[in-house]
């Protein structure tokens, strides 16, 4: 009996080392399938995200910047039409008193003819009524001298004045309604535009948002020495100073001039609203002000606009160095201007 256990052992040894013998050249057909390895994240994955984020940030803050100018451009525009309206309602009121002082002329006439027994019974009853009720009363009466007459005249013809100015007024104010109304739905889908690129920097390493702070060109430095004082004009120097102080505390707000948050145009604005020049808030409208110089021209002071259709602007500061809000992630910055990348559009001369 121990010789039987000690035979099936041997066997069940021999057919073991036979399996592992035969292991390799065993049926494929049989053979278990190898089993793929279940994906783990990995960098590759990790880093076409963040590449994916990068660009679109790159896309939105392209969006924020044309937004905002056509934003900016909007703005400008409604303040245009309230200053009309408030002049129009400033007109309408000294219609108005034209219209009751006619009106009241009208009276007086008609009371002295009363006094003077020139008129008819018909007119006396109406000089102590209410003072259109009598107008149209008059207007009818066959007894009314020549000073009536024109006075009439005139008053039918500054009241249908007046009726005119005040239905445009009303579809002014209509108007007006419908562009707040616009102008607060771009004003959302800007900012959610920001929000949106804010986020997405935020899935940005720290390498990935010096690549692109290097893709724009990175950052320089600037130091008023720099500026010859004596061929350069003093406002000029004044505005640049302004604008180069601005720029390590500074962020980029979009639709802001100041004192702390600047978009692109509310810099220039500001840096010359320093020193008592009006700028427009908006690159698109700020390229039309001044005279315009070529590249090879540029003096400090002179604004540079980037884009087609224009929307973006900075300032030329000397030594080959612009100032400009770059947009909501870089803030302000000094930087050469063959660095920046963005197409060029022009630039304009705002004194000299």
């Amino acid at each position: 009996m121990q010789a039987g256990r000690h035979a099936r052992t041997a066997l069940a040894v021999a057919a073991a080392t036979l399996v592992v013998i035969a292991g390799p050249f065993a049926d494929p057909a049989s053979a278990a399938p190898t089993p793929t390895p279940t994906p783990t994240p990995s960098a590759q994955p990790i880093a076409a995200k963040i590449k994916d984020a990068k660009a679109q940030v790159e896309e939105l803050e392209k969006q924020v910047s044309e937004v905002g100018e056509d934003y900016e451009v909007a703005a400008a525009a409604l303040e245009e039409n309230k200053d009309r309206l408030k002049s129009l309602k400033s007109d309408i009121s000294r219609q108005q008193k034209l219209v009751d002082t006619l009106a009241e002329q009208v009276r007086v006439i008609a009371l002295r003819q009363f006094q003077n027994r020139d008129v008819d019974t018909t007119v006396q009853i109406f000089t102590s009524g209410d003072p259109d009720t009598l107008l149209d009363r008059l207007s009818t009466a066959n007894k009314v001298d020549q000073d009536m007459t024109d006075t009439l005249a005139q008053h039918e013809a500054e009241q249908a004045n007046l009726t005119d100015m005040t239905s445009t007024a009303d579809a002014e104010v209509a108007a007006l309604a419908e562009q707040e109304q616009k102008l607060a739905a771009m004003k959302k889908d800007l900012q959610d535009k920001v929000d949106a690129a804010q986020a997405l920097v935020l899935q940005l390493t720290d390498q990935q948002r010096a690549e692109l702070e290097a893709a724009e060109g990175g950052r320089s430095t600037f130091d008023a020495s720099e500026l010859d004082e004596t061929t350069v004009n003093a406002k000029i120097i004044a505005a640049i100073k302004y604008a180069t102080s601005k720029v390590p505390n500074g962020q980029y707000v979009w639709g802001s001039s100041g004192p702390t948050g600047f978009d692109c145009s509310g810099l220039m604005l500001a840096a010359y609203r320093s020193v008592g020049i009006g700028l427009p808030h908006s690159s698109r409208a700020q390229s039309n002000v001044g005279r315009a110089v070529s590249k090879d021209e540029l003096k400090p002071g002179d604004l540079i606009f980037w884009y087609h259709p224009i929307h973006h602007v900075g300032m030329y500061i000397g030594n080959g160095k612009i100032v400009h809000a770059r947009n909501t992630r870089s803030d302000l910055v000094i930087q050469t201007l063959a660095s920046y990348p963005a197409p060029w559009a022009g630039a304009r001369r705002v004194i000299g």
